[in-house]
């Protein structure tokens, strides 16, 4: 029995929406026994493995339970490439993903794993926080980076700044992995050559346990500025969405927009997802069974493919030791018929954004009239009847898709006990397939694929380490992936993610006798191609350059053969060929730091506009607009127009970006308004223009008072630039200590005091000859009348001790204690 399940509220008729089982009532129980009867008829008669066996090694490793710790980020390094596997696009010199909500919120940890074929190094950095590392990784090995746990996104619909950007100097891969306490998934992460700007989500159902939902989710990566990105929804987001809601967000280089399902029932798979510039998508669960109702459970964290990339034509297998395995094909247009062959056909219908879901435990071939994606879900242990597994999902890679040669790497570290690599290739092509410089028919059985005997399969048990596959015909894709206790691991390798879906291979035109070069990326021997360019002349070559000698609209064909997969296709494009015109800027800019400039194309019928300048700059709007300049965009800014694929004479703006002025008027100072007036004269400097605090424009100011000022100036090009300063009143601390009174009440010298000007505090105390405290005042205006008691002491000489503060002729403060003896006379 299979599950239909939709990304759609409008199926085909063969497939209703209420076919969704979510594992409740009926349903549920249909599922396992479907299960059971699946172990019952396959694993019986045939070896370990499950599905079609035959391609395991009956050694298996032994189970060991231990307990996960950071280390285990090793067993997901899979797809180092080899040195002889050029341009394979899962490689680049710049990335950009992030790391969704996990199981274990802010307490899980997130590392980016970076392979090469190379000595190289680069750096791992979140830019919009202002953390980077640097890194350097030796060839055929790995260099794993932690990230900070602000690298987590949380909640939903909301943008944050947690994109991550790896950046190398020769190519890398990248892999991401995030986990803790028996919680973990990794992905492959696609650098941004093969990204691109329409996706679906294609994830899970959320989970519910308790009063805790565990929704599904997915999360948008910005790599370009100024990226608008519109979403139609598939089921309703906890921000309150409802399902078919269209709605559209901005994002910035480095920003990240993360939405998840509401409920534990809602499943944000066949969520539409495009984009005016490229971006990255990630998409998987928080936590979740696999199948529902079963225990065991783990989060998802899976890269999405362009749709530009899918294809109509893949070979599954089943994983080791597994029952059977969960698939869901997704569709990227109406209309899709897809066939699951195996032992027995199935046929559905899809609309865009529609999947279809079902288990098998046999190798099958699916195949398809218009693109599709394809998931296969590892269960969970406790349904597999394994002992060792846990939930875990990799999106398949299309045969048209497959390499001649692949290298996965393989780890038993920490709670891995068994490593496996599925080997897809075609049967005609077994004899020249090797697996680690062997033979791989002298390694394990070769197995047809049921729904198809063109193709093979291999599943081998394997060793920690690396491993090449090698292919002397038409390619091989591979899987790698392991169990561990509540563990498990899953990747996709050997694929192109070259656009084999892109609306068309053909320029739109070109100008009158200028070269035009026609590319593919399809190549001898596997591919055949002609070209036909509509003026009588053709050409076998994938990529050719032509001249047009006359004006004129030319019907291009391109007929495509791949002798690999029997496949013909044509792809026709109406080209226009026109005489090459002139395009014009609207004039020259200049602007101040911090300001913005607004350049111009003057209309050109029919043309898009490409501008690019200083510090690689580019825009292909006719008006673009700078904002936030700085003099570092100061340069020569040119444009050209493109009107049916031919490029006008190109113009140039010139753009001066002025500094602000800098008016200095020192730093915060003191002076003593008893010894100077005015107390300070301020000279910002010399400028065009100036504004004080109080509205007055002379070039100097004259400080009568304590306070704070400001000016602010302008330059010859009207650039305003300001300073402040405090100016404070502080005298020096002057003070005299006589050392005789007469408190004879005459009117003259009946005080004795510590005569001061602009002392701060005062301490003063008067003893005895014999030690006796007779005064003592903590006023600044401390003085003795000579009496103890209210009684006039006796002549005779006393001590003093005097604690003052003040300030020095330099305005630093100070503290001293000052001592000495007075003469009372009467």
């Amino acid at each position: 029995m299979d599950t239909a399940l939709f990304g759609s509220t409008s199926p085909p008729s063969p497939l209703p929406r209420h076919w969704r089982g979510r594992g409740d009532g009926p349903r549920h129980n249909s599922r396992f026994r479907f299960c059971n009867q699946i172990v019952k008829r396959n694993l019986a008669p045939l070896p370990p493995g499950g599905g079609d066996g035959g391609g395991v090694d009956k050694t298996r490793g032994t189970k060991k339970r231990r307990t996960l710790r950071a280390s285990v980020v090793h067993l997901l390094l899979l797809l180092l490439l080899s040195g002889n596997l050029s341009a394979q696009t899962s490689e680049g010199r710049n990335f950009w993903f992030g790391f969704m909500e996990h199981f274990d919120v802010g307490k899980n940890t997130m590392v980016v794993m970076i392979s090469s074929k190379y000595n190289t190094s680069g750096v791992v950095r979140m830019p919009l926080y202002n953390w980077e590392t640097n890194f350097t990784v030796s060839a055929n090995d790995v260099t794993i980076i932690k990230l900070p746990a602000y690298a987590e996104n949380t909640g939903s619909e909301q943008t944050a700044p947690r994109g991550i950007q790896v950046q190398s100097v020769l190519p890398v891969s990248v892999y991401i992995h995030q986990y803790h306490s028996m919680r973990s998934e990794a992905s492959m992460v696609l650098p941004v050559e093969s990204l691109g700007n329409e996706y679906y989500a294609l994830s899970y159902q959320g989970y519910g346990n308790g009063n805790a939902t565990y929704p599904s989710e997915f999360l948008l990566v910005g790599i370009q500025d100024e990226t608008e990105i519109t979403i139609r929804l598939s089921d309703q987001t906890l921000g309150g969405k409802p399902a078919g809601t269209t709605f559209s967000i901005i994002l910035n280089a480095g920003e990240t927009y993360q939405v998840q399902g509401r409920f534990a029932t809602d499943d944000l798979s066949g969520t539409y997802i495009t984009g005016d510039k490229n971006f990255n998508l990630l998409a998987g669960c928080r936590w979740i069974p696999m199948p529902a109702g079963c225990d065991y459970r783990d989060n998802l964290l899976e890269q999405m493919l362009p749709v530009s990339t899918w294809g109509k034509q893949f070979v599954t297998a089943p994983h080791a030791y597994m029952p059977y395995d969960i698939f869901r094909v997704m569709a990227s247009e109406n209309g899709t018929q897809v066939t699951v062959k195996g032992s027995s056909t199935k046929q559905f219908s899809l609309n865009a954004g529609q999947f279809y879901e079902y288990n098998t435990g046999e190798s099958t071939f699916i195949s398809a009239n218009k693109p599709i994606a394809v998931a296969q879900y590892i269960i969970g242990s406790a349904c597999a009847g394994h002992g060792v597994g846990d939930p875990a999902m990799v999106v398949l890679n299309s045969v048209e898709q497959i390499r001649d040669t692949v290298t996965l790497y393989n780890s038993s570290l920490e709670n891995i006990v068994e490593n496996y690599i599925n080997v897809i290739l075609k049967t005609q092509d077994i004899d020249v397939t090797t697996f680690d410089g062997q033979p791989i028919a002298d390694l394990v059985g070769v197995i047809p694929v049921i729904g198809n005997p063109d193709f093979a399969f291999a599943r081998l048990t394997v060793q920690p380490g690396a491993h090449t596959i090698i292919s002397g015909g038409c390619g091989v894709t591979a899987t790698a992936y392991g169990y561990g206790d509540l563990e498990s691991y899953a990747y996709g390798g050997g694929a192109s993610f070259k656009p084999i879906n892109a609306t068309s291979l053909i320029p739109e035109g070109g100008c009158l006798n200028d070269t035009i070069v026609f590319k593919t990326e399809f190549k001898a021997p596997r591919h055949e191609v002609l070209w036909d360019f509509g003026d009588g002349t053709t050409s076998t070559d994938p990529n050719f350059a032509h001249v047009y000698t006359a004006l004129g609209s030319y019907t291009v064909k391109l007929y495509l053969t791949d002798n690999c997969l029997n496949i013909k296709d044509t792809v026709s494009r109406n080209i226009l060929i026109t005489l090459r015109q002139a395009a014009t800027v609207t004039g020259d800019k200049e602007a101040c730091v911090g300001g913005a400039i607004a350049l111009g194309a003057e209309d050109l019928p029919g043309a898009r506009y490409e501008w690019t300048g200083p510090n690689n700059f580019f825009s292909p709007e006719q008006y673009p607009l700078l904002t936030n300049i700085q003099t570092g965009a100061t340069g020569q800014y040119q444009v050209i127009g493109i009107i049916s694929g031919c490029a006008t004479w190109p113009a140039f703006a010139e753009v001066t970006v002025h500094p602000l002025p800098q008016p200095e008027l020192g730093a915060d100072t003191l002076a003593c308004s008893k010894d100077n007036y005015p107390l300070v004269v301020l000279n910002p400097g010399s400028f065009a223009h100036y504004q004080w605090q109080n509205n007055t424009t002379s070039p100097s100011f004259n400080v009568v008072r304590e306070g704070i000022y400001w000016v602010q100036v302008a330059d010859i090009y009207g650039c305003v630039g300001a300073d402040t300063v405090f100016v404070e009143d502080r005298c020096p601390t002057r003070y005299y200590i006589p050392n005789v009174f007469s408190p004879n009440d005459d009117g003259v010298n009946d005080y004795f005091s510590v005569h001061s000007a602009d002392m701060e505090t005062l301490t003063l105390s008067v003893y005895d000859r014999w030690g006796n405290l007779l005064f003592r005042s903590e006023s600044v205006d401390a003085r003795w009348d000579g009496r103890f008691h209210d009684k006039p002491v006796s002549p005779g000489v006393y001590i003093w001790m005097a604690q003052i503060s003040g300030y020095r002729e330099d305005g630093t403060a100070f503290e001293t204690t000052e001592s000495g003896s007075v003469t009372v006379l009467r």
